[in-house]
């Protein structure tokens, strides 16, 4: 199930509106065939590992991350595909919120003699003993998961392990269960802070300057996170301050849409020649001014709303027409301010830096440490993790059930 969900983080958005799946088939112990969703209109993630398979599919089992399709779209339905290839045992990981799918598909498989498991049962049957080397993080980590393994020789590795894939899965399509029930993005809040509380530093003239808080783990997390979702979202100070290139070179993955909220900045022609993200013909800036220098480096698109409540709302909805499951938002401390007081985000990943030599640096002549927003109020802390210096709490929204 692991394999299966390698695959599917290719798939991000590619698939787009579709879900993001991966499958893997397994014959006699031996991956046969592996495959995720194509673009819209194109084959699901269970017949690309099935034509992968080819006739080594007959009598082998289905590993895939979610529930397979079992109506006539674009497609038809991976049910009967699955049927047709002989498939003996089906294991799916999440339950599909499409009303039109969720809790049919076994019922088909079943009446056709298909040996099916679903949920946490499935991915700790799905365990196998072998470990697989990923060597896509230097340090190992794991985005959606502590990358903590249960210890070799406990009696219960296989449902330990199973228990850690399902919760993984389950953190992966947290996004397209938001944007099912919503129609609109799952967003999430990405900030770091010093010891202090300290996000950044301001230098002589009042400038931002970046500063390097996390180390290389958690840096890992964050593009593992990118890979994850389809867009990622910075205001113009962090733009101009750190020109971020927003990709995912750590990581093995897609990069996802650029984002770059701007309601008054009019980025110059040289900005724009020397920012990162606009060597990207997919950059989205969505702001309240014209901006002739983005002509043709970027798709501006004009912000409508009184406040930066209704315009914020404007724009997660713009995302959800372009189908878009999952936003990923790395703010500086104004703009997080502004989100954490219009309530419109569902998740916050705060890490929070034990090293000292952050402190140090920020402690330099003509440097003053930039302080961390105060955070929203009843914070659910549901998550808490270690990679190297740094400590990660993974907060929602009151009321969120994830």
């Amino acid at each position: 199930m692991r394999l299966a969900l390698d695959e599917a983080f290719f798939a991000v958005g590619v698939s787009r509106p579709n879900p993001a799946v991966g499958a893997v088939v397994v014959k006699d112990g031996i991956v046969v065939g592996k495959g995720r969703t194509q673009r819209p209109g194109s084959a699901h993630a269970e017949v690309m590992a099935l034509r992968d398979a080819g006739e080594l599919a007959r009598g082998a089992a289905l590993f895939v991350t979610l529930e397979p399709c079992c109506h006539q779209g674009r497609t038809p339905p991976c049910t009967s595909a699955i049927i047709a290839a002989g498939i003996s045992e089906v294991y799916f990981a999440h339950a599909d919120p499409n009303p039109v799918v969720r809790g049919k598909s076994r019922g088909i498989l079943e009446n056709a003699g298909i040996k099916v498991y679903e949920g946490e049962d499935a991915c700790a049957r799905a365990h196998v003993a072998e470990n697989w080397d990923d060597e896509s993080c230097p340090e190992g980590c794991m985005v959606i998961s502590s990358g903590q393994s249960p210890s070799h020789g406990v009696a219960d590795e296989s449902l330990l392990e199973g228990r850690e894939v399902y919760r993984d899965v389950e953190r992966y399509f947290e996004g397209y269960d938001h944007f099912v029930r919503n129609a609109t993005p799952f967003v999430e809040v990405k900030m770091a802070v010093s010891q202090d509380g300290f996000m950044g530093a301001v230098g002589r003239g009042g400038a931002h300057l970046p500063v390097s808080i996390t180390g290389e783990a958690a840096n890992c997390w964050n593009h593992e996170l990118r890979a994850m979702s389809d867009a990622v979202l910075v205001g113009s100070g962090t733009l101009l301050s750190d020109n971020p290139g927003l990709d995912v070179r750590l990581v093995h993955g897609n990069s996802p849409v650029k984002i770059v909220w701007a309601p008054y900045r009019e980025f110059t022609a040289c900005e724009v020649d020397s920012l990162k993200v606009f060597g990207d013909s997919r950059t989205l800036v969505y702001s309240c001014v014209e901006q002739p220098a983005l002509e043709s480096k970027a798709e501006v698109v004009r912000l409508l709303g009184e406040d930066f409540a209704s315009r914020w709302k404007f724009m997660v909805q713009d995302l959800g027409k372009r189908g878009m499951h999952r936003l990923m938002v790395e703010p500086g401390a104004k703009l997080a301010s502004m989100i954490f007081e219009c309530g419109l985000w569902d998740r916050l990943d705060l890490w929070r830096s034990t090293d000292c030599s952050v402190e140090e640096r920020l402690e330099e002549p003509g440097l003053e440490g930039l302080l961390c927003p105060d955070m929203p109020e009843e914070l659910v802390a549901r998550e808490s993790y270690m990679a190297g210096h740094d400590v990660l709490t993974v907060f929602y929204r009151p009321g969120e059930n994830p």
